[in-house]
């Protein structure tokens, strides 16, 4: 499957991607830097009971968020701290997917120490 993206080359272009598609990851895995997903439209399935399209019902992935949420992650995140890491962006990506909210890096920086 020749269409798997790493999340960190993901989060790294993610401009370069169509704001209405989506990310796929596997739905059973711990996401890291080197998860591989896949970009789709979640408009493209079988029929309208479907969730997700074929393609990521069959390698067990999940939505991940839009394209368009992404870049606003990832946006966010440059605002905050413009020499922002790959590993924080992917540390942006989960705080965002898990609390539906954008991460404060100095808040995550002082809960740490």
């Amino acid at each position: 499957m020749d269409n798997l993206i790493e999340l960190e080359n993901l989060l790294k272009r993610v401009n370069e991607f169509n704001w209405s598609d989506s990310l796929y990851l596997p739905a059973d895995d711990v996401w890291d830097l080197t998860t591989k997903g896949l970009v789709l439209d979640p408009d493209d399935v079988e029929d309208e009971e479907d969730d997700v399209p074929k393609l990521a019902k069959e390698h067990d992935m999940i939505d991940a968020l839009s394209i368009q949420t992404i870049q606003g992650i990832v946006k966010n995140a440059y605002e905050q701290k413009s020499d922002c890491t790959v590993e924080e962006l992917v540390e942006a990506y989960l705080y965002y997917f898990d609390h539906d909210a954008y991460i404060d890096f100095e808040k995550q920086a002082a809960n740490n120490s």
